[in-house]
C-alpha cells in the first residue's frame, strides 16, 4: 500500500516538474508570436484604427462645475458602481479609481471651483490601451448622473505619451505634460 501511495507521489511531483517547464515553454512561444505579429505590418494594420479610437477614448476628460465634497462623493458613488471598478481611494484633494486591478488609473482632482477627471496612467498591452471602454463608460455615467443633480459637465481631452519605466513588464502610457 505505501509503495503505491509513494508511486503516486513521485508520479505526481514528475508531472508537476515537467508541467511547470512545459508552461513556461509554451507561454515564451506565445509571447514571441504576439510580439512579431504586432511588430510586423500586418499586426499594426489590424490595430491601427481600433487602438486610435481607444486613445480617444482614453483621452476624454471631464470637469464637473461644483464643490469638491459633493463631486467627490458623486465620483465615488458613480464609479464604485461599476462591476469593472476595482478600487476608488480618496486622497489629499483627489479621488483614484482604478480600473480592472490597476489600470488605467483615473484621478479626480478636488478644486474649490470644479473637479477634473481623467485618465493619468494606462497599460498598453496586445496593441490596444486597456480599459478604455470600461472608462467611457464610468465616464458616461458620471456625467449622466451630475447632470440629473444640476450639475454642470463639460469635456476635455488629454494626449498621452509612452513612460521610460524599465522595471514594468508591459507599456506603461502616462498624460503628456
Amino acid at each position: 500500500m505505501f509503495a503505491k501511495a509513494g508511486l503516486v507521489l513521485v508520479a505526481i511531483v514528475v508531472i508537476s516538474v515537467v508541467w511547470f517547464f512545459v508552461k513556461g515553454r509554451v507561454g515564451r512561444a506565445h509571447d514571441q508570436v504576439r510580439d512579431r505579429a504586432l511588430e510586423g505590418g500586418l499586426g499594426r494594420k489590424v490595430t491601427a484604427g481600433p487602438a486610435a479610437k481607444h486613445l480617444t477614448m482614453m483621452g476624454r476628460t471631464l470637469t464637473l462645475h461644483a464643490d469638491p465634497v459633493r463631486a467627490g462623493e458623486l465620483i465615488a458613488h458613480v464609479a464604485g458602481a461599476d462591476d469593472r471598478v476595482t478600487a476608488v481611494s480618496p486622497e489629499a484633494a483627489a479621488v483614484v479609481v482604478e480600473i480592472d486591478g490597476s489600470r488605467p488609473r483615473v484621478r479626480a482632482h478636488l478644486r474649490a471651483d470644479r473637479t477634473v477627471i481623467g485618465v493619468e496612467e494606462m497599460s498598453w498591452e496586445m496593441g490596444f490601451p486597456q480599459g478604455a471602454q470600461v472608462w467611457d463608460r464610468v465616464a458616461d455615467a458620471i456625467a449622466e448622473s451630475a447632470g440629473k443633480q444640476g450639475i454642470g459637465v463639460s469635456e476635455g481631452t488629454r494626449e498621452f505619451v509612452k513612460a521610460d519605466r524599465p522595471g514594468e513588464s508591459g507599456d506603461i502610457w502616462v498624460v503628456r505634460t
